[in-house]
């Protein structure tokens, strides 16, 4: 006993003389000091960044990227665009590893984006050399942070997020301005043309000196102006300077892996993605040098550049060195997001598979058919939960006989369950195993009687996936007004749970029916269900405004949310109607037999 505590006091003195250490090199070292205060600050900014996009999505922010990155050359341009606006290439690579590991791209979108981020580095290129201007990022720092704040302590939740969002971007550009601060004096007393060397061994050094620099000034663009300002007073050689630009894009990467530190797997693909780009796109240009530089002669004079004009070719290098790199990876975005799923793997979550898919029923038309409905029916039993979920309630409430009044008085409380990440890791899989497995017994068996079983079943889980994303959208309203102090509000939404939770019920009632006078009993119960939403919004949505119980703002959240319930009480009716006919049609092929 006493040899521990004496143990416990020796790590905690260690500990305390460590701290003291490093506290001293801190303070005796200004440069090192900012620099990491501005690591720090870019590692908070990334938590920050990552929450807002969490909490934004199934709002706003969707709808947005729905609409940038639902292809991947929108995702391309996309990337492209905003890398080229705030002239930081590892900055946006930071920006879409946070996209990425919200699930709020998709991976081959992800992958696009990148692409495009490192394209506009050429465009920074021409910049450099033609305007002779760099966009400095940390000016928006300190406006970023004080709009942050005030959005942030506004009482409207939406306002809040953006807020937060806003907030996170503020110090993400801070924390880059401190990391470039620490390292402010060695960039200032780097002197290239001590270091002039000629050949491949040349090439190979400036490479590297061109990786060093940018991964201590955390910016290929500082780099680059030094490449080109050293080039223009002749303190290096063409070729030095060319080297330089291939190391500077490589040690661009840098950030985007500090960036990665934290984020989930899919957020740790973005990184890998990124560095492979520029590791590939320098190996390219390194073996093939002599023709990248004939390529660089010949475009200088289309474009009627003087030969001895090595700052603008220099940003025609840049160019081609880009360009080709996007030409050739591109149209591989679908393999390379085969390679990263293979090689990098979430440790901390598994996603749930199929439980009874398997090649070997595939040989039998009915056993395909038999084995795709029961994984249908296991996956309808997650989509209840994530619904259950969505209207804060346990799915225990949906088998369970108790009032449904009671129930949704009793839950009253928020969870606040991240429904996307449920989605990833026990729908996703299996929806989409499903959907293969009924494509390849439609292209085995499509042309007997089960042809459209299979094609009733593909429907089923189609309609399933559409209600569970409307759930997951729906969530975010409940969790703002549900629990609203606001009685009329809160009753509104309270309408809505009740209406989903007699659904939920109703449903798994009819994939549990035998009898087909009561199948048809339950699926006008159904249809009744889902013409109450029409009742919510037409009877008392009037009244509500009129006597100024709610604002203008809840009624349009109301109706909406009233829409988005009524879709998923008709797409979980549909689906489970069609799933229950197909119980029923295999029950009259039993007696028949």
């Amino acid at each position: 006993m006493q040899k521990n505590k004496i143990l416990r006091s020796a790590k905690t003195l260690s500990s305390l003389a460590i701290f003291m250490f490093l506290m001293l090199i801190l303070l005796t070292y200004h440069s090192f000091l900012t620099l990491c205060a501005g690591i720090c600050i870019f590692l908070f900014a990334m938590i920050l960044l990552q929450d807002a996009f969490k909490v934004l999505s199934g709002g706003i922010l969707d709808k947005i990227l729905n609409k940038v990155a639902n292809k991947n050359y929108k995702a391309f341009l996309f990337g492209f665009t905003l890398s080229t606006i705030v002239q930081s290439s590892g900055l946006v690579s930071v920006i879409a590893i946070s996209f990425l590991s919200a699930s709020l791209i998709s991976l081959s979108a992800g992958v696009a984006m990148i692409y495009g981020v490192n394209l506009s580095t050429a465009f920074s290129a021409w910049i450099v050399g033609y305007f002779g201007l760099k966009s400095e990022i940390s000016l928006y720092a300190m406006p970023l942070i004080i709009f942050g704040v005030i959005l942030y302590f506004n009482k409207d939740k939406t306002k809040k997020h953006i807020g937060l969002f806003v907030l996170s971007l503020g110090f993400l550009f801070l924390g880059i301005s401190y990391m470039k601060e620490g390292f402010e004096n060695f960039k200032d007393s780097v002197d290239i043309s001590k270091y002039q060397m000629q050949g491949f061994l040349g090439l190979i050094v400036y490479v590297f000196i061109g990786m060093g620099i940018t991964a201590l000034t955390q910016s290929s663009h500082a780099t680059l102006t030094l490449a080109i300002t050293a080039l223009s007073v002749g303190q290096v050689s063409y070729e030095n300077a060319v080297a330089l630009a291939i190391g500077a894009n490589v040690g661009s990467t840098i950030m985007t892996v500090i960036g990665s530190i934290g984020s989930n797997a899919e957020g740790k693909k973005i990184t890998v993605t990124h560095v492979l780009f520029n590791v590939i796109a320098a190996l390219l240009s390194i073996i093939f040098i002599k023709y990248y530089l004939i390529a660089t002669d010949y475009f200088a004079t289309v474009l009627n550049i003087k030969s001895d004009d090595y700052v603008l070719k220099l940003a025609i290098f840049t160019t081609l060195f880009n360009v080709l790199a996007v030409i050739l990876l591109y149209p591989f975005i679908k393999q390379m997001c085969s390679f990263l799923n293979l090689v990098i793997k979430d440790t901390k979550t598994k996603q749930e598979k199929a439980l009874y898919l398997n090649e070997s029923a595939l040989e039998f038309a009915h056993s395909a058919k038999e084995v795709g409905e029961k994984e249908s029916k296991h996956l309808f039993e997650i989509a209840c939960l994530i619904i259950a979920k969505a209207i804060n309630i346990k799915t225990s409430d949906i088998d369970s006989s108790e009032n449904v009044d009671e129930i949704i008085k009793k839950r009253n409380t928020q969870t606040q369950d991240n429904l996307n990440q449920i989605y990833q890791d026990k729908f996703k899989l299996i929806y989409s195993e499903i959907i293969d497995f009924i494509a390849h017994a439609h292209l085995a068996h499509g042309y007997n009687a089960y042809a459209n079983s299979f094609m009733d079943i593909k429907r089923a889980n189609l309609f399933m996936a559409a209600a569970v994303k409307s759930a997951i959208e729906l969530q975010v309203n409940i969790e703002k007004y549900a629990f609203s102090s606001n009685k009329a509000l809160s009753e509104e939404y309270a309408h809505l749970r009740r209406n989903i939770l007699r659904m939920l019920r109703l449903s798994k009632n009819l994939l549990l029916s035998t009898d087909e006078e009561k199948r048809q009993e339950i699926l006008q119960e159904l249809e009744f269900n889902v013409k109450k939403y029409d009742a919510i919004s037409s009877n008392s949505l009037d009244s509500l405004i009129r006597y100024k119980r709610i604002t203008d703002t809840m009624a349009t959240s109301i109706m909406n949310d009233t829409a988005i319930a009524r879709n998923i009480a008709k797409d979980i009716r549909h689906c489970a109607e069609i799933l229950s006919k197909q119980d029923k049609e295999e029950k009259e092929e039993l007696n028949l037999s």
